[in-house]
């Protein structure tokens, strides 16, 4: 017993571990229980318990040098005689040099003419370049006294005038690509004889339609 005892100093002795505390628990004859810091008295069951300490929070990181202070001074005055001294004295600024208009588009197309939507007699519909379409005389069937034949040099005719109104402004480019278009259809199946002509007609239409600021289609 006394060698336990002897043991229990030397260990005692020795400098406890920086993270942990030792605590001795004393129980003596009786059976009473005492905690304590200090080994435990002879005759006494002794037991040697061990507490982790807590674990020590990290060093405070140290604070990051703060951006230094920006320096509002102002720049010193342009003496006279410096380059850009001007651009301080509105009444010195300097004349922007002149940039050279460009001129790629050219000047603007002039409308395109007038255009008429006519009606005919027979209710057909037609489109008339520049004007209403002019009157036209069709002829009347002639019969002789008593219901005889006329004389085959006999001839009498009727004065129509088809009904026309000028299309809208907004309406005049496409009626014109209209005017166009039958007469590209006309000269694509023309007759021969009649293949010449149906060329002029739509070169005609192609250069109004190239002269104004409708495109051709």
């Amino acid at each position: 017993m006394k060698r336990q005892y002897l043991l229990l100093l030397l260990l005692v002795s020795l400098p406890a571990a920086a993270d942990e505390a030792v605590f001795f628990r004393c129980t003596d004859a009786g059976g009473s229980l005492t905690i304590q810091s200090v080994p435990c008295p002879a005759g006494s069951e002794q037991r040697i318990q061990r507490i982790s300490a807590p674990v020590r929070a990290p060093a405070a990181v140290e604070n990051a040098p703060a951006a230094p202070t920006p320096d509002y001074r102002m720049p010193p005055l342009p003496q006279e005689g410096d380059e850009d001294s001007g651009l301080l004295d509105s009444a010195a600024l300097r004349p922007e040099t002149p940039v050279a208009a460009l001129d790629d588009a050219g000047p603007p197309k002039p409308p395109l003419p007038e255009i008429y939507q006519c009606v005919s007699a027979e209710g057909g519909r037609y489109l008339h370049e520049r004007e209403p379409a002019p009157p036209r005389c069709e002829s009347l069937a002639l019969t002789g006294l008593g219901g005889s034949h006329a004389p085959s040099n006999a001839a009498s005719c009727e004065v129509v005038r088809d009904a026309c109104e000028p299309v809208a402004e907004e309406q005049r480019c496409s009626s014109w690509q209209q005017r166009f278009r039958d007469a590209r259809g006309r000269e694509r199946f023309a007759a021969p004889e009649n293949q010449a002509a149906a060329t002029a007609e739509r070169a005609r239409l192609e250069a109004v339609l190239a002269d104004s600021d409708c495109p051709v289609p």
